[in-house]
């Protein structure tokens, strides 16, 4: 289940779910950047009660940590997270080079809880 709030999800633990960023949508898009033509995506997690405590969590919550670029625009990215434990929050940062050297970044923000 999603629910879509700027950027911000909820899934429950079971879940895999895909996720697309649109980067052509973005009105900070540069000059000259018509495509883009490499990704990478990382997460980070934390317990809501101790929100400095921030792990590293690519590994586990995320599919793959290099986003599918979408044809026919090239400007969107499809990435899927997975897994997650119950109470806590995780923070994916995705990231992308465009083809005239422009660079990019969005986070997506995913709570994990039993329904």
């Amino acid at each position: 289940m999603v629910n879509d709030l700027r950027n911000t999800y909820i899934k429950q633990p079971y879940e895999v779910l895909p996720l697309e960023v649109n980067f052509g949508s973005l009105s900070i898009l540069p000059r000259g950047a018509n495509q883009i033509v490499s990704s990478s995506a990382s997460a980070k997690k934390w317990k809501r009660t101790e929100s400095d405590n921030k792990q590293d969590a690519t590994i586990e919550f995320l599919v793959s940590s290099t986003p599918d670029i979408l044809p026919p625009t090239n400007c969107k990215v499809r990435l899927s997270v997975k897994d997650g434990t119950s109470g806590y929050d995780y923070q994916v940062t995705v990231r992308v080079t465009f083809d005239s050297g422009a660079k990019l970044e969005e986070e997506l923000f995913i709570r994990v809880m039993d329904r």
